[in-house]
């Protein structure tokens, strides 16, 4: 028996598949064709709203699928050798060849965060959980954004090394001609692709509100992109805007557009209600804590001292960016 709204045949997964196709040729074209000087900005501006509403529509078409465990293992299985299998291997090609493998490596990010989001929906019996697993991805999001302790706010503090390895890349365009191997212009977290494609797989599961969804997240996510793009300077107390937690307006926009569709019990709502306060709760005390302060730069002696007992200095981050 398959829920409302699911479809019976590949269909979906053959349009998933063509849109990543295409979204590789674009991403291509970005990193090898040069633009004027003068369109740059604007480029950046076209090309970071292609690259976030593709791949969400591909993760949106593929979610009609009817996914079972077994399909959902080897998309996962699949799309995590195709990114890392080819990241790994690029390296090894020289730069154009290179640059084209890890552009297709890419794709395989969406296709296992897909195959991931659509074996969790499984687990999900009852749609009136929806409601306190958005609540809780949300803040949890926030925290590991926000707090300076949190793995994403430190990636956000220091070294994009080890995000840059896993995350999705949005190509930057240039005006000079490259070998492919532009630093990309932002990066999306693999988790915000996963849990959307959950999301979408209970919202076909469960015969919600898809398309409606669909439409308004998509420009939801463009508008955060863009802000992070263009007041990524921009601080707001402990806050900045160069990095924000994306599972926060996809949690909000999927319960703003299905809420009518949840039906809870007193017992239900008083556990939501518990859970958000909580959540709340926790981050306001963690915002309210005084970060520790940093150590003094040690002294020129110090300095000295320390390179002799050291036969090579751990290279920078800019070092690191430009090999």
């Amino acid at each position: 028996m398959r829920a409302p709204g699911v479809a019976t045949d590949r269909k979906p997964l053959l349009d998933a598949t063509l849109l990543l196709i295409g979204l590789t040729v674009l991403r291509m074209l970005v990193q090898f064709v040069p633009v004027p000087l003068d369109l740059v900005p604007t480029t950046s501006l076209i090309v970071s709203m292609i690259f976030v509403g593709l791949p969400i529509a591909a993760i949106f078409r593929a979610s009609a699928f009817a996914w079972q465990v077994k399909s959902s293992l080897i998309a996962l299985v699949f799309g995590l050798a195709l990114q890392f299998g080819l990241a790994f291997v690029a390296p090894m090609f020289v730069s154009g060849v290179g640059a084209v493998l890890h552009g297709i490596s890419q794709a395989g990010l969406v296709v296992w965060t897909l195959g991931l989001g659509a074996l969790l929906s499984q687990v999900i019996s009852d749609k009136n959980l929806i409601v306190p697993i958005a609540i809780f991805l949300a803040l949890f999001d926030v925290w590991l954004v926000f707090v300076p302790e949190g793995p994403v706010g430190q990636i956000a503090r220091g070294n994009n090394t080890a995000l840059a390895s896993v995350a999705y890349q949005l190509p930057r365009p240039t005006h000079v001609p490259t070998d492919g191997r532009a630093m990309p212009l932002a990066y999306v977290g693999p988790a915000d692709f996963l849990f959307m494609a959950m999301f979408f797989a209970l919202l076909y599961q469960f015969n919600l509100r898809i398309r409606q969804t669909a439409i308004w997240l998509t420009p939801v996510l463009i508008c955060y992109l863009l802000t992070t793009l263009l007041f990524g300077s921009v601080r707001i107390g402990p806050i900045s805007l160069g990095a924000l937690p994306a599972l926060l307006p996809i949690g909000a926009v999927v319960l703003a557009v299905n809420c009518r569709e949840f039906k809870f019990t007193a017992e239900e709502k008083l556990t939501t209600v518990v859970l958000t306060v909580v959540c709340l709760s926790v981050l306001a005390w963690r915002f309210s804590v005084q970060p520790t302060k940093l150590p003094t730069a040690p002294s020129k002696k110090e300095r000295g001292l320390k390179r002799s007992k050291s036969m090579r200095l751990p290279a920078t981050v800019e070092q690191g960016q430009s090999r």
